[in-house]
C-alpha cells in the first residue's frame, strides 16, 4: 500500500505540472469542475491544490498510518490506474500539439 501512496502521490504532482502547462496554453480542459473552477479562481492556487493533496498522502506515509483495509486498497488501486490512463492522456495531446 505505500507503494501505491507514493506513486499516486507522484503522479499527482506530475498531473498537476502537464494539466497547469495544457491549461495555460489552452492545449486541454479542466474535466473536473472543482479543479477547473480553482484554476479559473487563480492557477496558482490550482497547483497549490494539487500538491497539498500528494502532500496529504504523503503525510500517511510519513507517519505510517497508511490504511490497509481492503476498501481503501481497492480505492487506491482505481484512482491509481484512473489517474494513470489521465496522465498518459494529457501527456499525448501535448505532445500531439507541440
Amino acid at each position: 500500500m505505500v507503494l501505491l501512496f507514493h506513486y499516486l502521490s507522484l503522479l499527482n504532482v506530475f498531473d498537476a505540472v502537464i494539466t497547469y502547462y495544457g491549461l495555460e496554453n489552452s492545449y486541454i480542459q479542466e474535466m473536473n469542475p472543482l479543479m477547473s473552477r480553482i484554476y479559473e479562481a487563480d492557477p496558482s492556487l490550482f497547483i497549490l491544490t494539487k500538491l497539498a493533496f500528494s502532500l496529504c498522502i504523503y503525510l500517511f506515509i510519513l507517519f505510517k498510518k497508511v490504511p490497509t483495509s481492503s476498501l481503501i486498497r481497492g480505492l487506491t488501486v482505481f484512482a491509481s490506474s484512473f489517474y494513470t490512463v489521465i496522465f498518459f492522456l494529457h501527456c499525448y495531446w501535448i505532445v500531439v500539439l507541440l
